[in-house]
Protein backbone atom coordinates (compact mmCIF):
# COMPACT_ATOMS: atom_id res chain seq x y z
CA UNK A 1 0.00 0.00 0.00
CA UNK A 2 1.03 3.71 -0.59
CA UNK A 3 0.30 6.49 1.13
CA UNK A 4 0.97 9.78 -0.96
CA UNK A 5 1.21 13.04 1.61
CA UNK A 6 -0.36 15.92 0.06
CA UNK A 7 1.80 19.20 -0.74
CA UNK A 8 0.12 22.69 -1.01
CA UNK A 9 0.56 25.10 -3.77
CA UNK A 10 3.24 27.25 -2.43
CA UNK A 11 5.22 24.09 -1.74
CA UNK A 12 5.24 22.76 -5.06
CA UNK A 13 6.20 26.41 -6.97
CA UNK A 14 9.60 26.68 -4.13
CA UNK A 15 10.39 23.40 -5.00
CA UNK A 16 9.87 24.05 -9.33
CA UNK A 17 12.46 27.32 -8.21
CA UNK A 18 15.29 24.82 -8.10
CA UNK A 19 14.41 22.68 -11.08
CA UNK A 20 16.56 23.21 -13.85
CA UNK A 21 13.62 23.79 -16.60
CA UNK A 22 14.89 24.89 -19.80
CA UNK A 23 12.32 28.24 -20.67
CA UNK A 24 13.60 31.15 -22.31
CA UNK A 25 12.78 34.14 -20.29
CA UNK A 26 10.65 35.13 -17.36
CA UNK A 27 6.81 34.73 -19.30
CA UNK A 28 8.40 31.29 -19.84
CA UNK A 29 9.94 30.41 -16.57
CA UNK A 30 5.92 31.24 -15.41
CA UNK A 31 3.94 29.47 -17.65
CA UNK A 32 6.31 26.25 -17.15
CA UNK A 33 5.98 26.62 -13.19
CA UNK A 34 2.19 26.91 -13.74
CA UNK A 35 2.21 23.69 -16.28
CA UNK A 36 4.09 21.97 -13.69
CA UNK A 37 1.84 22.60 -10.73
CA UNK A 38 -0.75 21.67 -12.90
CA UNK A 39 0.61 18.41 -13.78
CA UNK A 40 1.57 17.84 -10.05
CA UNK A 41 -2.05 18.33 -8.52
CA UNK A 42 -3.69 16.22 -11.01
CA UNK A 43 -1.34 13.86 -10.41
CA UNK A 44 -1.61 13.97 -6.41
CA UNK A 45 -5.38 14.08 -6.96
CA UNK A 46 -5.56 11.76 -9.30
CA UNK A 47 -3.79 9.31 -7.00
CA UNK A 48 -5.49 10.00 -4.00
CA UNK A 49 -9.07 9.60 -5.61
CA UNK A 50 -8.53 6.42 -6.94
CA UNK A 51 -6.43 4.35 -4.51
CA UNK A 52 -5.91 5.74 -0.93
CA UNK A 53 -7.73 4.70 1.73
CA UNK A 54 -10.81 6.48 3.11
CA UNK A 55 -11.76 6.97 6.66
CA UNK A 56 -13.81 3.85 7.94
CA UNK A 57 -16.93 4.28 9.80
CA UNK A 58 -18.15 2.41 12.67
CA UNK A 59 -21.85 1.57 13.80
CA UNK A 60 -22.36 2.16 17.46
CA UNK A 61 -25.09 1.05 19.61
CA UNK A 62 -26.36 4.17 21.80
CA UNK A 63 -29.92 3.22 23.09
CA UNK A 64 -30.55 -0.87 23.15
CA UNK A 65 -33.75 -2.20 23.43
CA UNK A 66 -36.37 0.68 24.94
CA UNK A 67 -39.70 1.47 24.14
CA UNK A 68 -39.44 4.84 23.36
CA UNK A 69 -37.18 7.54 21.76
CA UNK A 70 -36.77 11.18 21.41
CA UNK A 71 -35.71 12.75 18.24
CA UNK A 72 -34.91 15.95 16.76
CA UNK A 73 -32.58 17.56 13.88
CA UNK A 74 -31.83 21.13 13.49
CA UNK A 75 -31.05 21.55 10.02
CA UNK A 76 -32.11 19.69 6.75
CA UNK A 77 -32.62 16.24 6.85
CA UNK A 78 -33.25 13.09 4.96
CA UNK A 79 -35.11 9.75 5.78
CA UNK A 80 -34.75 6.39 4.42
CA UNK A 81 -35.61 2.96 4.93
CA UNK A 82 -32.06 0.83 5.59
CA UNK A 83 -33.30 -1.65 3.22
CA UNK A 84 -32.45 -0.06 -0.42
CA UNK A 85 -32.06 3.58 0.76
CA UNK A 86 -35.40 4.50 -0.52
CA UNK A 87 -36.05 8.01 0.40
CA UNK A 88 -39.23 7.92 2.62
CA UNK A 89 -39.21 11.91 3.89
CA UNK A 90 -36.93 15.20 3.54
CA UNK A 91 -37.52 18.16 6.05
CA UNK A 92 -35.84 21.21 8.05
CA UNK A 93 -35.60 21.35 11.57
CA UNK A 94 -37.58 18.41 13.24
CA UNK A 95 -38.64 19.45 16.69
CA UNK A 96 -38.05 16.94 19.42
CA UNK A 97 -40.33 14.48 18.87
CA UNK A 98 -41.47 10.54 20.21
CA UNK A 99 -40.19 7.71 18.11
CA UNK A 100 -42.03 4.07 18.80
CA UNK A 101 -41.95 0.99 17.06
CA UNK A 102 -45.58 -0.04 15.98
CA UNK A 103 -46.81 -3.54 14.46
CA UNK A 104 -46.42 -1.57 10.62
CA UNK A 105 -43.14 -0.32 11.40
CA UNK A 106 -41.96 3.00 13.35
CA UNK A 107 -43.52 5.72 14.17
CA UNK A 108 -42.16 9.26 13.95
CA UNK A 109 -44.10 11.64 15.42
CA UNK A 110 -47.06 11.26 13.56
CA UNK A 111 -46.17 9.36 10.69
CA UNK A 112 -45.64 5.57 10.74
CA UNK A 113 -42.91 4.14 8.09
CA UNK A 114 -43.38 0.82 7.11
CA UNK A 115 -40.21 -0.92 7.10
CA UNK A 116 -37.90 -2.45 10.15
CA UNK A 117 -35.29 -0.09 10.02
CA UNK A 118 -34.53 3.48 9.30
CA UNK A 119 -31.65 5.78 8.57
CA UNK A 120 -31.84 9.60 9.24
CA UNK A 121 -28.99 11.63 7.90
CA UNK A 122 -28.52 15.33 8.53
CA UNK A 123 -27.38 17.64 5.96
CA UNK A 124 -24.60 20.74 5.95
CA UNK A 125 -23.26 18.86 9.34
CA UNK A 126 -26.13 19.45 11.37
CA UNK A 127 -26.62 17.38 14.98
CA UNK A 128 -29.02 14.66 15.27
CA UNK A 129 -30.21 14.74 18.50
CA UNK A 130 -31.38 11.56 20.10
CA UNK A 131 -32.38 11.29 23.83
CA UNK A 132 -31.22 14.93 24.17
CA UNK A 133 -27.23 13.73 23.57
CA UNK A 134 -26.55 15.53 19.96
CA UNK A 135 -24.47 13.17 17.42
CA UNK A 136 -22.47 13.69 14.63
CA UNK A 137 -23.20 11.10 11.42
CA UNK A 138 -25.92 9.00 10.75
CA UNK A 139 -28.75 6.96 13.26
CA UNK A 140 -30.14 4.10 12.07
CA UNK A 141 -33.32 3.26 14.18
CA UNK A 142 -34.00 -0.46 14.43
CA UNK A 143 -37.23 -2.63 15.12
CA UNK A 144 -36.35 -5.26 17.39
CA UNK A 145 -38.70 -8.94 17.16
CA UNK A 146 -39.68 -7.94 20.56
CA UNK A 147 -41.51 -4.72 19.22
CA UNK A 148 -38.26 -2.45 20.93
CA UNK A 149 -36.05 -0.29 19.57
CA UNK A 150 -32.38 0.01 18.57
CA UNK A 151 -30.24 3.21 17.84
CA UNK A 152 -26.82 2.83 16.07
CA UNK A 153 -25.20 5.59 15.15
CA UNK A 154 -23.15 5.93 12.12
CA UNK A 155 -20.07 7.65 11.82
CA UNK A 156 -16.29 8.30 10.54
CA UNK A 157 -14.37 6.33 13.12
CA UNK A 158 -12.16 10.05 13.98
CA UNK A 159 -15.40 11.44 15.18
CA UNK A 160 -16.01 8.56 17.29
CA UNK A 161 -12.79 8.67 19.18
CA UNK A 162 -12.99 12.02 19.88
CA UNK A 163 -16.57 11.09 21.13
CA UNK A 164 -15.20 8.46 23.41
CA UNK A 165 -11.45 10.02 24.64
CA UNK A 166 -13.59 12.69 27.50
CA UNK A 167 -15.57 9.88 28.70
CA UNK A 168 -12.13 7.06 29.15
CA UNK A 169 -9.57 9.69 30.02
CA UNK A 170 -9.06 13.31 32.13
CA UNK A 171 -8.82 15.58 29.21
CA UNK A 172 -6.65 17.56 31.23
CA UNK A 173 -4.02 14.88 31.35
CA UNK A 174 -0.36 15.56 29.38
CA UNK A 175 -0.95 15.48 25.77
CA UNK A 176 0.53 12.18 25.00
CA UNK A 177 -1.42 10.41 27.55
CA UNK A 178 -4.20 12.02 25.49
CA UNK A 179 -2.28 10.67 22.30
CA UNK A 180 -1.89 7.22 23.23
CA UNK A 181 -5.15 6.64 24.76
CA UNK A 182 -6.68 7.74 21.05
CA UNK A 183 -4.41 5.38 19.15
CA UNK A 184 -5.83 2.47 21.79
CA UNK A 185 -9.25 3.38 21.55
CA UNK A 186 -9.30 3.47 17.46
CA UNK A 187 -7.47 0.20 17.39
CA UNK A 188 -10.15 -1.35 19.39
CA UNK A 189 -13.03 -0.15 17.40
CA UNK A 190 -11.49 -0.87 13.86
CA UNK A 191 -10.56 -4.50 15.49
CA UNK A 192 -14.54 -4.52 16.65
CA UNK A 193 -16.08 -3.48 13.11
CA UNK A 194 -13.63 -6.37 11.55
CA UNK A 195 -15.09 -9.22 13.70
CA UNK A 196 -18.69 -7.12 13.61
CA UNK A 197 -19.74 -7.39 10.04
CA UNK A 198 -22.29 -9.97 10.07
CA UNK A 199 -23.92 -7.78 13.27
CA UNK A 200 -26.05 -4.97 13.16
CA UNK A 201 -23.38 -2.96 15.09
CA UNK A 202 -19.84 -2.90 15.63
CA UNK A 203 -20.15 -1.21 19.20
CA UNK A 204 -21.82 0.10 22.01
CA UNK A 205 -21.69 2.95 24.20
CA UNK A 206 -21.15 1.58 27.26
CA UNK A 207 -18.15 -0.16 29.13
CA UNK A 208 -18.88 -3.50 27.64
CA UNK A 209 -17.09 -1.60 24.65
CA UNK A 210 -15.81 1.64 25.02
CA UNK A 211 -17.69 4.49 26.94
CA UNK A 212 -19.15 7.06 23.58
CA UNK A 213 -21.10 10.48 24.77
CA UNK A 214 -21.43 11.50 20.90
CA UNK A 215 -20.49 15.11 20.30
CA UNK A 216 -21.09 16.26 23.68
CA UNK A 217 -18.41 14.95 24.82
CA UNK A 218 -15.69 16.32 22.60
CA UNK A 219 -13.00 18.20 24.16
CA UNK A 220 -10.49 20.93 22.24
CA UNK A 221 -7.29 19.09 23.51
CA UNK A 222 -8.75 15.79 22.89
CA UNK A 223 -9.96 16.60 19.78
CA UNK A 224 -6.08 17.80 19.03
CA UNK A 225 -4.74 14.66 20.28
CA UNK A 226 -7.13 12.67 17.64
CA UNK A 227 -6.22 14.84 14.86
CA UNK A 228 -2.94 14.57 15.71
CA UNK A 229 -2.98 10.70 15.56
CA UNK A 230 -5.42 10.54 12.58
CA UNK A 231 -5.64 6.83 11.13
CA UNK A 232 -2.52 5.30 13.87
CA UNK A 233 -3.40 2.14 14.51
CA UNK A 234 -1.62 -0.63 16.39
CA UNK A 235 -0.81 -3.56 14.30
CA UNK A 236 0.82 -7.33 15.37
CA UNK A 237 1.80 -9.45 12.07
CA UNK A 238 -0.10 -6.54 9.77
CA UNK A 239 -3.07 -6.55 11.62
CA UNK A 240 -5.31 -4.69 14.32
CA UNK A 241 -5.77 -6.55 17.41
CA UNK A 242 -7.89 -5.56 20.51
CA UNK A 243 -6.19 -3.00 22.56
CA UNK A 244 -7.41 -3.08 25.22
CA UNK A 245 -6.62 -0.67 28.12
CA UNK A 246 -7.82 -0.53 31.87
CA UNK A 247 -7.18 2.91 34.68
CA UNK A 248 -4.68 1.55 37.02
CA UNK A 249 -2.89 -1.72 37.03
CA UNK A 250 -1.22 -1.54 40.50
CA UNK A 251 1.80 -2.59 39.26
CA UNK A 252 2.02 -5.52 36.40
CA UNK A 253 -0.14 -5.68 33.43
CA UNK A 254 -2.75 -8.78 32.78
CA UNK A 255 -2.07 -11.35 30.35
CA UNK A 256 -5.38 -11.35 28.21
CA UNK A 257 -5.71 -15.29 27.86
CA UNK A 258 -6.84 -15.35 31.29
CA UNK A 259 -9.79 -13.28 30.69
CA UNK A 260 -10.19 -13.89 26.95
CA UNK A 261 -9.68 -16.33 23.85
CA UNK A 262 -6.64 -14.45 22.64
CA UNK A 263 -2.80 -15.04 23.43
CA UNK A 264 -0.35 -12.19 21.43
CA UNK A 265 3.04 -10.83 22.18
CA UNK A 266 1.37 -7.21 22.95
CA UNK A 267 -1.15 -8.68 25.10
CA UNK A 268 1.14 -11.11 27.26
CA UNK A 269 1.46 -9.07 29.93
CA UNK A 270 4.27 -9.15 32.54
CA UNK A 271 4.91 -5.83 32.51
CA UNK A 272 6.02 -4.29 35.35
CA UNK A 273 4.74 -0.86 35.90
CA UNK A 274 5.63 1.64 38.38
CA UNK A 275 4.10 4.39 36.67
CA UNK A 276 0.63 4.57 38.03
CA UNK A 277 1.66 4.40 41.52
CA UNK A 278 -0.28 8.32 41.81
CA UNK A 279 -3.28 6.68 41.03
CA UNK A 280 -6.09 7.23 43.08
CA UNK A 281 -7.10 3.66 42.72
CA UNK A 282 -4.04 2.03 43.60
CA UNK A 283 -5.10 0.96 47.00
CA UNK A 284 -9.14 0.00 47.11
CA UNK A 285 -10.89 -1.65 49.59
CA UNK A 286 -14.35 -2.76 49.86
CA UNK A 287 -16.66 -3.98 52.60
CA UNK A 288 -19.64 -6.41 51.78
CA UNK A 289 -21.98 -8.25 53.73
CA UNK A 290 -22.59 -12.18 52.97
CA UNK A 291 -26.42 -11.71 52.05
CA UNK A 292 -25.52 -9.01 49.02
CA UNK A 293 -23.20 -10.92 47.69
CA UNK A 294 -24.75 -13.96 47.69
CA UNK A 295 -27.98 -12.05 46.19
CA UNK A 296 -25.27 -10.57 43.67
CA UNK A 297 -24.25 -13.60 42.13
CA UNK A 298 -27.33 -14.95 40.99
CA UNK A 299 -27.67 -17.72 39.47
CA UNK A 300 -24.11 -18.62 39.64
CA UNK A 301 -24.34 -19.41 43.54
CA UNK A 302 -25.36 -23.49 43.49
CA UNK A 303 -25.18 -24.26 46.75
CA UNK A 304 -28.18 -24.98 48.58
CA UNK A 305 -26.65 -23.62 52.23
CA UNK A 306 -26.31 -19.87 53.29
CA UNK A 307 -23.19 -18.66 52.06
CA UNK A 308 -21.04 -18.60 55.07
CA UNK A 309 -17.05 -18.25 53.75
CA UNK A 310 -15.27 -17.03 50.68
CA UNK A 311 -11.28 -17.95 49.87
CA UNK A 312 -8.94 -17.19 47.96
CA UNK A 313 -8.81 -20.51 45.77
CA UNK A 314 -6.27 -19.98 42.87
CA UNK A 315 -4.08 -16.84 41.92
CA UNK A 316 -2.27 -16.36 38.73
CA UNK A 317 1.52 -15.92 37.68
CA UNK A 318 0.44 -11.99 37.26
CA UNK A 319 -0.55 -12.44 41.28
CA UNK A 320 -4.24 -11.62 40.35
CA UNK A 321 -6.75 -13.86 41.92
CA UNK A 322 -8.33 -17.04 38.85
CA UNK A 323 -10.53 -18.49 41.55
CA UNK A 324 -12.86 -18.15 44.66
CA UNK A 325 -13.61 -20.92 46.93
CA UNK A 326 -17.60 -20.36 48.03
CA UNK A 327 -18.47 -21.93 51.21
CA UNK A 328 -21.63 -22.18 52.69
CA UNK A 329 -23.60 -23.35 56.65
CA UNK A 330 -23.52 -26.92 55.88
CA UNK A 331 -19.88 -27.39 54.66
CA UNK A 332 -20.47 -27.80 51.06
CA UNK A 333 -18.17 -25.37 48.68
CA UNK A 334 -17.94 -24.60 45.25
CA UNK A 335 -15.43 -22.70 43.13
CA UNK A 336 -16.16 -19.31 40.93
CA UNK A 337 -13.77 -17.68 38.37
CA UNK A 338 -12.76 -14.28 39.72
CA UNK A 339 -13.68 -12.95 36.24
CA UNK A 340 -17.60 -13.81 36.86
CA UNK A 341 -17.01 -13.01 40.69
CA UNK A 342 -16.22 -9.58 39.99
CA UNK A 343 -19.03 -9.47 37.49
CA UNK A 344 -21.77 -10.65 39.56
CA UNK A 345 -20.21 -8.16 42.35
CA UNK A 346 -19.40 -4.98 40.27
CA UNK A 347 -16.62 -3.56 38.72
CA UNK A 348 -16.85 -0.73 40.42
CA UNK A 349 -17.04 -2.88 44.31
CA UNK A 350 -14.30 -5.30 43.63
CA UNK A 351 -12.07 -3.10 41.65
CA UNK A 352 -9.87 -5.66 40.33
CA UNK A 353 -8.45 -9.42 40.29
CA UNK A 354 -5.68 -8.53 42.88
CA UNK A 355 -7.25 -8.52 46.14
CA UNK A 356 -6.98 -10.57 49.50
CA UNK A 357 -10.10 -11.73 51.66
CA UNK A 358 -10.54 -11.09 55.34
CA UNK A 359 -14.15 -12.31 56.62
CA UNK A 360 -15.19 -9.93 60.03
CA UNK A 361 -18.79 -11.30 60.99
CA UNK A 362 -21.14 -10.58 58.75
CA UNK A 363 -19.12 -8.87 56.30
CA UNK A 364 -16.38 -9.50 53.80
CA UNK A 365 -13.87 -7.09 53.57
CA UNK A 366 -11.79 -7.01 49.57
CA UNK A 367 -8.27 -4.91 49.91
CA UNK A 368 -6.98 -4.53 46.75
CA UNK A 369 -4.33 -3.18 44.39
CA UNK A 370 -5.55 -1.18 41.14
CA UNK A 371 -9.03 -0.82 39.23
CA UNK A 372 -9.71 -3.13 36.04
CA UNK A 373 -9.22 -6.09 34.02
CA UNK A 374 -4.95 -5.17 33.73
CA UNK A 375 -4.75 -5.90 30.11
CA UNK A 376 -2.95 -3.58 27.67
CA UNK A 377 -3.27 -0.21 28.67
CA UNK A 378 -2.77 1.04 32.22
CA UNK A 379 -4.37 4.50 31.62
CA UNK A 380 -2.68 5.98 34.85
CA UNK A 381 0.64 4.63 34.14
CA UNK A 382 0.18 6.50 30.50
CA UNK A 383 -0.30 9.37 32.79
CA UNK A 384 2.86 9.05 34.87
CA UNK A 385 4.68 8.05 31.82
CA UNK A 386 3.85 11.29 29.86
CA UNK A 387 5.03 13.47 32.92
CA UNK A 388 7.86 11.55 33.23
CA UNK A 389 9.01 12.92 29.33
CA UNK A 390 7.81 9.48 27.57
CA UNK A 391 6.01 10.17 24.31
CA UNK A 392 2.57 8.65 23.35
CA UNK A 393 4.82 6.38 20.79
CA UNK A 394 6.84 5.13 23.77
CA UNK A 395 3.83 4.53 26.04
CA UNK A 396 1.92 2.36 23.58
CA UNK A 397 5.31 0.30 22.99
CA UNK A 398 5.50 0.04 26.45
CA UNK A 399 2.04 -1.67 26.58
CA UNK A 400 1.59 -3.55 23.48
CA UNK A 401 5.23 -5.21 23.69
CA UNK A 402 5.90 -6.19 20.01
CA UNK A 403 3.25 -4.07 18.54
CA UNK A 404 3.94 -1.12 15.80
CA UNK A 405 2.47 1.60 15.13
CA UNK A 406 0.97 2.62 12.24
CA UNK A 407 -0.68 5.09 9.82
CA UNK A 408 -3.46 3.11 8.09
CA UNK A 409 -5.39 5.45 6.20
Amino acid sequence: MVFVKKMSLRRVSLWTRDTPFCFNGRRGMKTGRRLFCAAMLWFFSSTLGAGAPQTPTVRVAIVRDVEELTLSVGGTYEIAAVSGEKKLHRGRHLAACKVTATSQGIRIHQTVFETASLRISARKKAAIVLNRRPYRGDIIIRRTPGGLLTAVNVLDIESYVKGVLVREISHKWPIDAIKAQAVATRTYALYQKEICKNRDYDLTADTSSQVYGGFSSEKSKTNRAVNFTAGEALLYRGKVFPAYFHATCGGSTERASELWKIDIEPLAGGRLCSFCTSSPHYYWTASVDFKNIRKKLGRLYTLKGELKNILVAERNPSGRVRSVELKDDQGASMVVSAKDFRQAQGPDVVRSANFTIAVEGPKVIFAGKGWGHGVGLCQWGAFGMSRKGYSYREILEFYYPGASIEKIY
